[in-house]
Protein backbone atom coordinates (compact mmCIF):
# COMPACT_ATOMS: atom_id res chain seq x y z
CA UNK A 1 0.00 0.00 0.00
CA UNK A 2 2.82 2.57 0.51
CA UNK A 3 4.37 1.98 -2.31
CA UNK A 4 1.50 2.87 -4.30
CA UNK A 5 0.86 5.87 -2.17
CA UNK A 6 4.33 6.94 -2.97
CA UNK A 7 3.99 6.27 -6.55
CA UNK A 8 0.85 8.21 -6.38
CA UNK A 9 2.43 11.42 -4.65
CA UNK A 10 5.61 10.72 -7.22
CA UNK A 11 2.90 11.03 -10.17
CA UNK A 12 1.03 14.16 -8.78
CA UNK A 13 4.02 15.82 -8.13
CA UNK A 14 5.22 15.20 -11.94
CA UNK A 15 1.95 16.48 -12.67
CA UNK A 16 2.34 19.49 -11.02
CA UNK A 17 6.01 20.47 -11.80
CA UNK A 18 4.81 20.12 -15.89
CA UNK A 19 1.51 21.96 -15.24
CA UNK A 20 4.26 24.72 -13.96
CA UNK A 21 5.95 24.57 -17.22
CA UNK A 22 3.08 24.69 -19.42
CA UNK A 23 1.52 27.42 -17.98
CA UNK A 24 4.79 29.84 -17.63
CA UNK A 25 5.11 28.79 -21.58
CA UNK A 26 1.65 28.94 -22.89
CA UNK A 27 -0.03 31.16 -19.81
CA UNK A 28 -3.09 29.94 -18.43
CA UNK A 29 -5.56 30.84 -20.87
CA UNK A 30 -3.93 28.90 -24.17
CA UNK A 31 -2.17 26.36 -22.16
CA UNK A 32 -4.32 22.93 -22.58
CA UNK A 33 -4.68 19.74 -20.65
CA UNK A 34 -2.67 18.09 -23.62
CA UNK A 35 -0.27 20.24 -22.92
CA UNK A 36 0.11 19.77 -19.55
CA UNK A 37 0.23 16.15 -19.99
CA UNK A 38 2.67 16.63 -22.66
CA UNK A 39 4.90 18.81 -20.31
CA UNK A 40 4.25 15.82 -17.48
CA UNK A 41 5.28 13.16 -19.38
CA UNK A 42 1.99 11.56 -18.25
CA UNK A 43 -1.03 10.27 -21.23
CA UNK A 44 -4.11 12.60 -20.55
CA UNK A 45 -5.64 9.85 -18.63
CA UNK A 46 -3.31 10.34 -16.50
CA UNK A 47 -3.97 13.91 -15.81
CA UNK A 48 -7.74 13.75 -16.25
CA UNK A 49 -7.30 10.54 -13.04
CA UNK A 50 -5.60 13.01 -10.86
CA UNK A 51 -6.85 16.34 -12.11
CA UNK A 52 -11.15 17.35 -13.49
CA UNK A 53 -9.87 20.36 -15.11
CA UNK A 54 -7.38 23.11 -16.27
CA UNK A 55 -8.30 25.36 -12.98
CA UNK A 56 -7.82 22.37 -10.60
CA UNK A 57 -4.52 21.92 -11.64
CA UNK A 58 -4.02 25.81 -11.42
CA UNK A 59 -5.55 25.16 -8.19
CA UNK A 60 -3.08 22.49 -6.85
CA UNK A 61 0.23 24.64 -8.69
CA UNK A 62 -0.86 27.55 -6.82
CA UNK A 63 -1.39 25.79 -3.24
CA UNK A 64 1.92 23.84 -3.65
CA UNK A 65 3.99 27.10 -4.37
CA UNK A 66 2.10 28.84 -1.46
CA UNK A 67 2.96 26.00 1.22
CA UNK A 68 6.69 25.86 -0.11
CA UNK A 69 7.08 29.52 0.29
CA UNK A 70 5.05 29.72 3.59
CA UNK A 71 7.11 27.27 4.96
CA UNK A 72 10.52 29.10 3.95
CA UNK A 73 9.22 32.14 5.15
CA UNK A 74 8.33 30.06 9.00
CA UNK A 75 11.74 28.85 8.70
CA UNK A 76 13.96 32.16 7.91
CA UNK A 77 11.58 34.21 10.79
CA UNK A 78 12.75 31.37 13.35
CA UNK A 79 16.71 31.91 11.82
CA UNK A 80 16.85 35.33 11.94
CA UNK A 81 18.36 37.68 14.75
CA UNK A 82 17.84 40.83 13.61
CA UNK A 83 14.56 42.51 12.01
CA UNK A 84 16.38 43.54 8.88
CA UNK A 85 16.97 40.11 8.79
CA UNK A 86 13.46 39.25 9.17
CA UNK A 87 12.02 40.62 6.53
CA UNK A 88 14.36 40.78 4.01
CA UNK A 89 14.28 36.83 4.09
CA UNK A 90 10.03 36.84 4.72
CA UNK A 91 9.85 38.74 1.21
CA UNK A 92 12.53 36.80 -0.38
CA UNK A 93 11.11 33.33 0.63
CA UNK A 94 7.37 34.71 0.05
CA UNK A 95 8.00 36.28 -3.47
CA UNK A 96 11.27 34.97 -4.45
CA UNK A 97 10.12 31.66 -5.90
CA UNK A 98 6.90 33.20 -7.66
CA UNK A 99 9.16 36.40 -9.53
CA UNK A 100 11.69 34.40 -10.39
CA UNK A 101 9.24 31.96 -12.45
CA UNK A 102 7.10 34.93 -13.41
CA UNK A 103 10.45 37.11 -14.84
CA UNK A 104 11.11 34.23 -17.23
CA UNK A 105 7.63 33.87 -18.19
CA UNK A 106 5.98 36.56 -20.46
CA UNK A 107 2.28 35.48 -19.07
CA UNK A 108 3.39 36.36 -15.31
CA UNK A 109 0.92 39.06 -15.10
CA UNK A 110 -1.82 36.50 -16.97
CA UNK A 111 -0.67 33.47 -14.60
CA UNK A 112 -0.95 36.05 -11.14
CA UNK A 113 -4.73 36.84 -12.28
CA UNK A 114 -5.67 33.60 -12.88
CA UNK A 115 -4.17 32.48 -10.32
CA UNK A 116 -6.07 34.81 -8.03
CA UNK A 117 -9.19 34.44 -9.79
CA UNK A 118 -9.07 30.60 -9.12
CA UNK A 119 -7.66 29.56 -6.21
CA UNK A 120 -9.28 33.03 -4.37
CA UNK A 121 -9.84 31.61 -0.79
CA UNK A 122 -7.05 29.51 -0.88
CA UNK A 123 -4.47 32.44 -1.88
CA UNK A 124 -6.21 34.54 0.81
CA UNK A 125 -5.51 32.29 3.55
CA UNK A 126 -1.93 31.75 2.74
CA UNK A 127 -1.64 35.87 2.32
CA UNK A 128 -3.32 35.33 5.90
CA UNK A 129 -0.89 33.33 7.19
CA UNK A 130 2.07 34.92 5.64
CA UNK A 131 0.96 38.36 6.72
CA UNK A 132 0.71 36.49 10.35
CA UNK A 133 4.58 36.01 10.02
CA UNK A 134 5.44 39.74 9.34
CA UNK A 135 3.16 40.40 12.55
CA UNK A 136 5.33 37.99 14.50
CA UNK A 137 8.69 39.63 12.81
CA UNK A 138 7.92 43.07 14.01
CA UNK A 139 6.33 41.92 17.26
CA UNK A 140 9.54 40.22 17.84
CA UNK A 141 11.81 43.11 17.33
CA UNK A 142 9.66 45.54 19.26
CA UNK A 143 7.57 47.15 16.43
CA UNK A 144 4.37 46.31 18.13
CA UNK A 145 2.85 50.00 17.50
CA UNK A 146 0.15 49.78 14.75
CA UNK A 147 1.90 46.18 14.00
CA UNK A 148 -0.98 45.05 11.51
CA UNK A 149 -1.61 48.48 9.48
CA UNK A 150 2.81 48.12 9.04
CA UNK A 151 2.59 44.38 8.10
CA UNK A 152 -0.34 45.38 5.73
CA UNK A 153 1.64 47.76 4.17
CA UNK A 154 4.83 46.51 3.73
CA UNK A 155 3.14 43.63 2.24
CA UNK A 156 1.50 45.58 0.11
CA UNK A 157 4.99 47.60 -0.99
CA UNK A 158 6.86 44.18 -1.66
CA UNK A 159 3.57 43.24 -4.34
CA UNK A 160 4.40 46.46 -5.44
CA UNK A 161 7.93 46.15 -5.84
CA UNK A 162 7.59 43.15 -7.68
CA UNK A 163 6.74 44.88 -11.01
CA UNK A 164 7.77 47.72 -13.01
CA UNK A 165 4.85 48.35 -15.41
CA UNK A 166 3.32 45.16 -16.28
CA UNK A 167 6.50 43.02 -16.31
CA UNK A 168 7.96 41.45 -13.45
CA UNK A 169 11.66 42.21 -12.53
CA UNK A 170 14.35 40.13 -11.81
CA UNK A 171 15.29 38.69 -8.78
CA UNK A 172 18.12 41.12 -8.09
CA UNK A 173 16.26 44.05 -8.44
CA UNK A 174 13.40 43.09 -6.17
CA UNK A 175 16.11 41.65 -3.43
CA UNK A 176 17.67 45.35 -3.44
CA UNK A 177 14.51 47.07 -3.62
CA UNK A 178 13.28 45.06 -0.50
CA UNK A 179 16.71 46.15 1.20
CA UNK A 180 16.05 49.65 0.45
CA UNK A 181 12.46 49.32 1.94
CA UNK A 182 13.36 47.09 4.88
CA UNK A 183 16.35 49.89 5.29
CA UNK A 184 14.39 53.00 4.97
CA UNK A 185 11.96 51.10 8.02
CA UNK A 186 14.40 50.17 10.32
CA UNK A 187 16.58 53.35 10.12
Amino acid sequence: MRDENDAALDRRRLILEGAGKAFLRYGFERASMADIAVAAGVSRTALYYYFPGKDEVLQAVVDELNARSLQAAAEVLEKSQTLDAALTGLFEAKFGRTLVLFAESPHGVELVDAGHRVTGPATRAADKAFHALVVKALMRHGRAEDVDAVADTLIAAAKGLMRSGEVYVPKAKFKARIHRLVGWLID
